[in-house]
């Protein structure tokens, strides 16, 4: 997409141009001040839409050469009716990787050895991640799959992070266009919720007391703001348009449900947002069917990498922005501000 500013010239003798001839200077210096903050303001929402509208490859695109010093992992999610306008969130090592958007795939360039790699798909359903050993020179396939709930249009029965083999993965990816490796931010909106007061910290489901001094403190800092928590006890804080370890991304919301992507097994779901809680219930089932799989799977090879890597991560610890938080504010447009449906 292409943005085009258009200026124009105001002829010599026209009446605006005597007007702008007879200011005082103080008037000149207050219209140039203006002007300077149209001028800024035209920038950004330029940058926005052009941002807004970037792309990664196209469908059918060969893929790009592997560096012989790293390996490229290749993770991507088929396209779908069922949670279409859901981005699924990734992280590699705990950082914050790009938003997987229906019908996509992104690619990390890794150096050799052992990663740990998430993708999480929001509230529809739990994350699910692997711990992959990487080679030099080499790729490797995972696709993010996932059982839609027939009788619920909201939630997935089962969701799974599976290797895929190469051949079969390329004939996916090949109608599949990838997305930039820059990490992304699509705001949703909620619907406000009747479970509990805003400032009822004792409400908060299924966590523990750190969670709700936590909470009493998120509720005095400025807006945007979301918190979320997860069906493991945990819970993510966060505030304001900028931090330093997610730059770009001034959503809170966002950043709350990317950085929920670093725990695997857990769906983490939007609590409140801004100055509403927006709240409802995990499904019952949906928590009934991830305790039988647990349980029918404990001594299997991926479920012992799961413990492992669930004691190195604790989800119940939580995370808070209370240390990444920018001294700089970012700048935002109004219209892109969370929105909060009653």
């Amino acid at each position: 997409m292409t943005v085009k500013l258009t200026s124009v010239r105001i002829a010599a003798g026209s009446p605006s141009t005597d007007k702008k001839n007879h200011q005082m200077p103080h008037q000149t210096e207050m219209a140039g001040s203006r002007l300077a903050r149209v001028s800024v303001l035209l920038f950004i929402a330029a940058a926005v839409l052009i941002s807004g509208c970037a792309r990664g490859t196209r469908a059918g695109t060969p893929l790009t050469p592997v560096d012989e010093s790293k390996g490229d992992v290749y993770i991507y999610r088929n396209k779908s009716e069922v949670a279409r306008a859901q981005p699924f969130y990734t992280t590699v090592d705990g950082h914050i990787g790009p938003a997987l958007a229906n019908g996509s795939y992104v690619v990390f360039h890794l150096e050799p050895g052992k990663h740990n790699v998430v993708v999480s798909p929001g509230p529809w359903g739990f994350n699910r991640g692997r711990t992959i050993q990487v080679s030099a020179g080499e790729r490797s396939y995972y696709q993010f799959d996932f059982t839609p709930d027939p009788e619920d249009k909201l939630h997935f029965e089962q969701t799974v992070l599976r290797a895929r083999p190469v051949e079969a993965a390329r004939a996916d990816i090949a109608l599949l266009p990838g997305i930039s490796p820059r990490a992304t931010e699509r705001r949703i909106s909620f619907r406000r919720s009747t479970y509990a007061s805003l400032s009822d910290a004792m409400a908060l489901p299924g966590v523990n007391d750190k969670a709700r001094t936590t909470y009493e403190h998120w509720l005095k800092q400025k807006l945007p703001r979301a918190f979320v928590v997860s069906t493991g006890g945990g819970w993510i804080s966060t505030w304001g348009l900028s931090v330093i370890d997610a730059p770009g991304i001034s959503d809170p919301a966002t950043r709350a449900m990317q950085r929920c992507a670093r725990w695997r097994n857990v769906v983490c779901q939007m609590y409140a947002v801004n100055t509403s809680v927006v709240w409802t219930p995990f499904p019952a089932k949906m928590i009934a069917a991830e305790r039988k799989r647990r349980q029918s799977g404990q001594r299997s090879e991926e479920a012992i990498d799961d413990m492992n890597v669930e004691k190195a991560t604790d989800a119940t610890a939580g995370q808070d922005e209370s240390a990444v938080q920018s001294k700089t504010d970012a700048v935002t447009m109004p219209s892109l501000e969370q929105l909060i449906v009653d």
